[in-house]
C-alpha cells in the first residue's frame, strides 16, 4: 500500500509545483504585457504632448493650429475622430466645425451638416458648451456611431465667459480615456485654448494697427488718400520717374458748384457730391495713379509713369466728363462741373510741394475762366491743348463727312520682285489744310476713342476697294490692316469684319491684320485668345515692328501668326552694322522655323534688298520698291506688275524645295 501512495503524493507535489510555475509565470507574462502597454501608452502620450505643443509654438494661424493638433492627437493617440469647434458669433448652440481628423470623418460631417455651414450642438458637445465641464460617455447609446467619446471645452481667456468651442474625441474602444489619459487631454485642450486666445488676440491687434494706420493716410469722408499720403506718393513717383526716364503731373481739382449744393441742399448733399466725385475719378484713372481728398471740396491727382506730357490730356478730358455726369439726391438730380489746374514735371518748382502749388494756381485760373475746364501751369501747354481739341473737333466733322482716306503702299515678293500684297494707310484729307500727317491725328483718335469709329471705317473701305478692283478685272492681292490697341481690344471687332467681308463678298484670305508686340504682351492669354477669334474666320496675322518689343520666344511661339515684319530700325543698317545683321538674321531663322513669312520693312535701298534677298526674307516693303499710293495708282500697279499667286512657295521653302 505504501508503494502506491509515496509515487502518487511524490507526482501530486511535483505536478502543483508545475502548476504554480506556470501561474506564475503567467502574472510575471501579464506584468510585463501590463508595464509594456502603459509604456507603449506613456511613450504615445508624450509623442502626442510633443506634437501638440509644437504645433501651439509654430502655427501661424488659428486654423492651422487647429488643423495640427487634431491631426497629432488623432494619429498619435489613435482615436478615430477628433474634431475641433469654434462658437459661431450671436449663437450659443451652433459650432463651427473648425477642423476633423481621422478616417471615419465623413460619417461626422454628413450628421453635423459639413464643415463650412456650421452644426448644430448636439449631445455631448452641447452639454459641454453649456457649462463649460468635460464630458466623457462609454458604451450606449454611441455618438456617430462610436462607444466611447470624450469632449473638452476650449475655455477663453475670461474664466466667466463661455467656452470658445470644443474639443471632441471619439474611439472604437469602449474602455477607451482612462483617468491619466483624459488628464494629459485636459491638459493640451488648455493649451490649445489658450493659444486660439492668444491668436485672437494677435489678429485684432493687427486689425486695429491696420486700422490705424489707414486712418492716418486715408480721408474718412470719401476712403481716398489723404494729404499726407498724397505727399509720399508723389515724392515716390518723382524719384521714380528720374531713374526711369518718364514723366509725372500733379492735377489739382475743384467742385465748381460745391457751394452752390451746400446751401441749397445742405451738408449731407454736398458730402454724396464728394463721394460721386471720388468715384468717378477713380473710375478715369490706372491702377498705380493716386486720386486725394485734400480739404473740403479740393482734391489731386497723381499721373505716374507717363511716356509723354501730352498723356494728361485726354485724362483731364475724361475726368472733366466723369464728374459732370448727374447725380441723385433723393428727388434732386444734381449737376456738377470742375475745374482742373496741371503742373508737369520739370516745371518751377518741380518738387512735391511745388508742383501741387503750381497746380492750385493753374486751377485757380480755371475757376476764374469759368470752369469745367483745365489749364496748364506753362502757357505753351495751354496752347497745345487748344490745338488738340479743335484737331479733336475736326476730326470727329472728318469722319462725318468722309474726308478720310486710304493709301496702298505695296509689298514685293523677293523670289520674283513682284507685286505681292499691301499695306492700308489711312489719311486725312483736310479741307483747308490738305494731306494731315497720321501721326499728327492717330494718337489724338486712340486717345479720344475716335479710333474705334475709323478703324471700322476703314476695314469697310479696303473690303470695298477690293471688291471694285475685281469688278474692274484686276487680280486680287492680300491687304494688311493696322489693328490699334483699343480696336483690338473690342468686343465686336470679330464681327465687325465678318460683315463686312460678307457686304463686299471678299475672301478673308485677302485680309491681314497687323498687330504690335507690346499689344500682345500686355496680357498675353488674352491676346492669344483673340487673335485665335481672327484666326478662325480666315484671316491673316501679322506682328508689326517686331524687334523693338520685349517678345520672347517662349511666348512668340504660342502666338498664332503668319508673317513677322522687321523693323526698319534694323532694315536701315543693312550691309554696314553687324549687330542689326545679326538681328535680322536671327528673326528669319525663328520666323520661318516657327512656319512664318518674313517681311522687311523700311527698305529703301539696292543693299538693302540685297541681304535681305541672300537671308531668303520672304518679301519687303518700302520706298524702294513703291511709296505709298492712291487706289487709282495702285490700280495701275496691279494691272502693269501681274501679283504672283499666292499659293507659290515662299522664296526661303523654295530654295530649300530645289536642293
Amino acid at each position: 500500500m505504501e508503494n502506491y501512495i509515496l509515487p502518487g503524493l511524490l507526482a501530486a507535489c511535483a505536478a502543483l509545483t508545475t502548476f504554480k510555475w506556470f501561474v506564475a509565470r503567467e502574472a510575471e507574462r501579464q506584468r510585463a504585457n501590463a508595464q509594456t502597454a502603459e509604456l507603449l501608452r506613456a511613450n504615445r502620450a508624450l509623442r502626442m504632448a510633443s506634437r501638440c505643443r509644437e504645433a501651439l509654438l509654430h502655427a501661424s494661424s488659428a486654423e492651422e493650429m487647429m488643423a495640427a493638433v487634431c491631426r497629432a492627437i488623432s494619429e498619435e493617440g489613435s482615436y478615430s475622430l477628433v474634431w475641433t469647434g469654434l462658437a459661431m458669433a450671436g449663437s450659443s448652440k451652433d459650432l463651427l466645425a473648425s477642423e476633423i481628423q481621422g478616417t471615419p470623418a465623413g460619417r461626422f460631417a454628413a450628421a453635423s451638416g459639413g464643415l463650412q455651414r456650421g452644426c448644430a450642438c448636439e449631445g455631448i458637445a452641447l452639454d459641454v458648451m453649456w457649462d463649460g465641464k468635460s464630458r466623457l460617455r462609454r458604451g450606449a447609446p454611441a455618438e456617430y456611431g462610436y462607444p466611447s467619446v470624450l469632449a473638452m471645452p476650449l475655455a477663453g481667456s475670461n474664466d466667466d465667459a463661455a467656452p470658445m468651442g470644443v474639443l471632441c474625441m471619439y474611439s472604437i474602444d469602449p474602455c477607451a480615456f482612462e483617468s491619466e489619459e483624459v488628464q494629459m487631454l485636459q491638459e493640451l485642450a488648455a493649451d490649445l485654448a489658450l493659444g486660439l486666445s492668444k491668436m485672437h488676440e494677435a489678429r485684432k491687434r493687427r486689425a486695429a494697427e491696420h486700422a490705424l494706420a489707414y486712418q492716418a493716410h486715408h480721408d474718412p469722408a470719401t476712403g481716398l488718400a489723404n494729404r499726407s499720403l498724397f505727399n509720399d506718393r508723389l515724392r515716390q513717383a518723382l524719384v521714380a520717374a528720374e531713374r526711369t526716364g518718364r514723366k509725372v503731373a500733379v492735377l489739382a481739382l475743384t467742385m465748381d458748384r460745391y457751394r452752390g449744393v451746400k446751401a441749397s441742399l445742405g451738408a449731407d448733399a454736398c458730402s454724396a457730391l464728394l463721394m460721386h466725385a471720388a468715384s468717378a475719378m477713380k473710375s478715369c484713372l490706372r491702377e498705380g495713379d493716386t486720386v486725394a481728398h485734400l480739404l473740403g471740396n479740393e482734391f489731386a491727382v497723381i499721373l505716374a509713369d507717363m511716356v509723354s506730357d501730352d498723356d494728361v490730356l485726354p485724362v483731364a478730358t475724361k475726368l472733366l466728363e466723369a464728374i459732370k455726369a448727374p447725380m441723385r439726391w433723393k428727388d434732386n438730380i444734381v449737376n456738377s462741373t470742375a475745374s482742373i489746374g496741371i503742373a508737369l514735371m520739370g516745371e518751377e518748382g518741380g518738387d512735391a510741394t511745388g508742383m501741387l502749388r503750381s497746380a492750385n494756381s493753374a486751377m485757380a485760373h480755371a475757376v476764374g475762366h469759368g470752369g469745367n475746364r483745365f489749364r496748364f501751369v506753362a502757357q505753351e501747354m495751354n496752347d497745345r491743348a487748344s490745338r488738340m481739341f479743335a484737331l479733336e473737333t475736326e476730326l470727329r466733322s472728318a469722319l462725318v463727312h468722309n474726308e478720310m482716306v486710304v493709301h496702298y503702299q505695296p509689298r514685293a515678293s523677293l523670289s520674283d520682285g513682284n507685286l505681292c500684297a499691301a499695306e492700308a494707310l489711312v489719311r486725312w484729307q483736310h479741307s483747308t489744310r490738305g494731306l494731315v500727317p497720321p501721326a499728327e491725328f492717330l494718337p489724338l483718335a486712340e486717345s479720344s476713342g475716335l479710333i474705334v469709329p475709323l478703324g471700322a471705317w476703314v476695314i469697310r473701305e479696303v473690303c470695298r476697294q477690293q471688291r471694285a478692283w475685281r469688278e474692274a478685272g484686276l487680280p486680287m492681292v492680300p491687304i494688311s490692316i493696322n489693328l490699334s490697341p483699343r480696336q483690338f481690344r473690342e468686343e465686336g471687332l470679330v464681327e465687325h469684319i465678318e460683315v463686312a467681308l460678307e457686304e463686299y463678298d471678299v475672301p478673308s484670305a485677302m485680309l491681314s491684320f497687323e498687330i504690335t508686340e507690346s499689344m500682345v504682351m500686355e496680357d498675353l492669354e488674352d491676346a492669344v485668345a483673340r487673335m485665335n477669334e481672327l484666326k478662325a474666320i480666315g484671316v491673316k496675322l501679322s506682328m508689326d515692328d517686331f524687334g523693338t518689343g520685349h517678345s520672347s520666344l517662349a511666348r512668340l511661339r504660342l502666338l498664332p501668326l503668319d508673317q513677322l515684319k522687321i523693323d526698319q530700325s534694323f532694315v536701315r543698317q543693312l550691309g554696314s552694322e553687324q549687330a542689326d545683321e545679326a538681328i535680322c538674321r536671327s528673326i528669319i531663322d525663328v520666323g520661318h522655323n516657327l512656319n512664318m513669312q518674313i517681311v522687311g520693312e523700311g527698305v529703301e535701298t539696292l543693299l538693302q534688298r540685297e541681304w535681305l534677298r541672300d537671308h531668303y526674307c520672304d518679301e519687303i516693303q518700302g520706298c524702294f520698291f513703291a511709296r505709298p499710293m492712291t487706289p487709282e495708282d495702285f490700280a495701275q500697279q496691279l494691272a502693269a506688275d501681274r501679283p504672283r499667286s499666292t499659293t507659290m512657295l515662299p522664296l526661303w521653302k523654295a530654295i530649300n524645295y530645289k536642293v
